[in-house]
């Protein structure tokens, strides 16, 4: 097989993980090749398309260029034709491999109530792929005037299961479609608008694969549903790039898979995320913390410990000598060096960090998904009750301690559903809370 010289245009491509994706794909596929990223402006791309076609074994198109593209090409695969779109070029023929990304998902649309969120150019492909397997469908956008628009042509070709949605019901869908930009990093904590009109076991697919996973497809598998990140979309649409471009390659469906963990973690080296743990004492933020970051091979941080080193004596000791102010400045201000530190870690923060608010806010700013462990006053006395090291369990005997725990569990507790991004319930052996968050985190 001769080598293959492919790359990507658009612009601009300064995040982009298309070289690192593909680059892996020819590797587990036995392609060998170079793929680079050629950023391209719209006054650009007259003079370098023919440039490209010519020299190029093929290329993928992004934006500004998927429309722009077509006229320079000399013939173009039927999904271009319904879309109007490319994202893929062979020689001089355009192809849409976001399709094949799309359904490679396996999103249950058929006979289900879906709910598609926008009406750009990849909600358009969604909602016809929605309707082509016999959705109910049902489109809001920012703008009615562009989902109506939508829902016209959609009408226009033939599908009549298909209406604008002004405001969509709670709990109303079986799967909801994000073809929005909400939640795409650096924006970290924003989420699908109406996400609340899924269905609990409801299926949602996120378009947005960076951050992976968003805190939308988090806040889904948090409350019992099927999320799907965007990730998996952008693999598989590369992959299908790939079959165009070396269509005696042999793929490997096996080794393919294995390339999703990888590029997730790629992309979290690209833009650094903080996975941070909130929760009372005893919550297993620590212990769950550490055992995450070395399942996902990056950097654990324990507020606590980082404290103590600082201070150079037990926070016991802090708060007796000090008292509880001090040590809550201490606690903002070793919070705030962390979060600011490069690359991706996990967190585990102290029971009371978000009862303040300045540290809510500094959260809130930053680049962290934050986790809530929640956990019963009940639980939580029986694995912390014989820890003597712990200032806030210092009392006459252990029904008063007992009272004072609970007290200060409930009065933290709205601080700490303000300040978190999402629930996962602390209740049960280790081993079960970890599997939760992990599948939390999926990618």
């Amino acid at each position: 097989m001769s080598a293959i010289k492919a790359g990507l245009i658009g612009s601009p491509l300064g995040h982009s993980m298309s070289p690192y994706i593909h680059e892996r794909i020819m590797e587990a596929s036995g392609i060998y090749g170079k793929y680079e990223l050629y950023e391209i402006t719209p006054e650009e791309l007259p003079k370098y398309a023919p440039i490209l076609m010519r020299d190029l074994t093929g290329f993928n198109v992004t934006i500004p260029h998927k429309v722009s593209i077509l006229p320079f090409l000399d013939d173009i695969a039927p999904m271009v034709k319904e879309y109007g779109a490319a994202n893929t070029v062979c020689g001089k023929v355009g192809y849409n491999t976001d399709v094949d990304g799309f359904l490679s998902c396996n999103i249950p649309m058929k006979d289900k109530k879906v709910l598609l969120l926008g009406a750009g150019g990849v909600a358009r492909m969604m909602a016809i792929e929605a309707l082509k397997a016999g959705a109910d469908l049902s489109i809001w956008a920012r703008s009615s005037e562009k989902a109506l628009a939508l829902v016209t042509e959609c009408k226009e070709k033939g599908y009549e299961k298909v209406s604008v949605a002004e405001e969509p019901e709670e709990g109303a869908f079986d799967t909801v479609l994000n073809g929005t930009p909400c939640g795409m990093w650096p924006n970290v904590h924003d989420t699908a608008p109406h996400l609340s009109a899924l269905k609990k076991d409801g299926t949602f697919f996120d378009t947005i694969y960076n951050p992976c996973p968003t805190k939308s497809c988090m806040q889904v598998r948090s409350n019992g549903g099927t999320a799907v990140s965007g990730l998996k979309m952008l693999l598989n649409q590369a992959i299908a790039a790939e079959k165009i471009w070396a269509p005696d390659a042999h793929f490997d469906d096996g080794r393919l898979a294995e390339i999703l963990p990888d590029v997730r973690k790629k992309l979290w080296e690209k833009n650094p995320i903080k996975v941070v743990f909130t929760g009372f004492m005893g919550a297993g933020k620590t212990s769950i913390g550490r055992r995450l970051a070395d399942d996902m091979k990056i950097p654990f941080v324990d507020l606590d410990e980082r404290i103590v080193q600082i201070a150079g004596c037990p926070i016991s000791e802090i708060f007796s000598k000090d008292g509880e102010e001090t040590f809550r400045r201490m606690e903002h201000d070793v919070l705030k060096v962390v979060l600011e530190a490069p690359g991706s870690e996990v967190i585990s923060l102290g029971g009371g960090v978000l009862t303040q608010e300045e540290n809510r806010k500094l959260l809130s700013e930053s680049k962290a998904l934050v986790i809530y462990l929640q956990a019963d006053a009940d639980t939580i006395w029986e694995r912390v009750k014989d820890d003597t090291t712990r200032p806030l369990l210092q009392a006459s005997d252990k029904d008063t301690a007992y009272k004072n725990m609970r007290a200060r569990l409930e009065s933290r507790e709205e601080s700490y559903m303000a300040g978190s991004d999402v629930v996962v319930s602390a209740v049960g052996e280790k081993e079960e809370v970890f599997d939760r968050v992990k599948k939390l985190l999926l990618p």
